[in-house]
């Protein structure tokens, strides 16, 4: 009995099934994949919170606030009265390291007579200067000084200078953040879940604190030098963020 072999052939029509079983299968699993992703990013929850950071510091920079006014029956001759007033008391001030100087304001008008109380006309002329410092003992021997050249004392306050403040403010940005660390660890240990990441943070300091006034001084011709105590002022900063939770 003669035996034909068998030959087994596989047919080229069955290969772009076999093709496209494979490709099915790679898209199957990117599928299961992406479900997956989609799945564990709908586990997450979002915990927005704030916080604020205050610090308590005195303010460090003393500033008087003086005006000299003149009146006379022209303009000139007003203006000549207040110029000779500030440029005096100017130099003064600037015979005196650790102050910083700085002419302000200058006003003229004319003010007509009025018949009622015989006042004639005149022209006033006004200038205000202002001196600060960072040391209030510089400055507050020179008050009585200025004003007996008759410059009146119409301000007088503490507040914080641009470099300490900048300094506190970071401080209170520093108070902040601690504080919304500890705050989104309570909340997602108290939920049963875990911290995967901070998706924001924002940062915002508040309003500067307004200058601390301390006294009006009145003109007098010789006075002591007034106490002007400088009390803690604060500074306050606000942190805002975003943590995302996960299982």
């Amino acid at each position: 009995m003669i035996q034909t072999p068998v030959r087994t052939h596989v047919r080229p029509f069955l290969l772009p099934l076999l093709i496209g079983a494979t490709a099915m299968v790679g898209i199957t699993q990117a599928h299961a994949a992406d479900s997956a992703a989609m799945a564990a990013d709908t586990a997450t929850t979002k915990l927005r919170l704030s916080a604020t950071g205050t610090v308590h510091a005195p303010p460090d920079e003393l500033t008087a606030v003086f005006f000299a006014e003149a009146s006379a029956p022209t303009a000139a001759a007003a203006q000549g009265q207040v110029n000779a007033q500030v440029d005096k008391a100017m130099g003064i001030a600037h015979g005196v390291a650790g102050l910083t100087v700085n002419a302000e304001s200058y006003t003229v008008h004319h003010q007509e007579a009025d018949p009622r109380i015989s006042h004639p006309s005149q022209w006033i002329a006004r200038q205000s200067i202002r001196i600060s410092a960072t040391d209030g003992t510089i400055l507050l021997p020179l008050l009585g000084r200025i004003q007996s050249d008759n410059l009146a004392l119409s301000r007088l306050d503490w507040s914080l200078s641009r470099a300490h403040r900048t300094a506190l403010v970071q401080q209170a940005e520093g108070l902040a953040l601690h504080e919304l660390q500890q705050r989104a660890q309570a909340a997602a240990t108290a939920l049963g879940l875990k911290i995967a990441r901070i998706e924001s943070v924002n940062l915002n300091d508040q309003d500067m604190p307004s200058p601390m006034p301390m006294m009006m001084a009145a003109r007098a011709a010789s006075m002591s030098a007034p106490q002007a105590p400088a009390a803690d002022q604060d500074v306050t900063a606000q942190a805002d963020a975003t943590f995302i939770l996960h299982p």
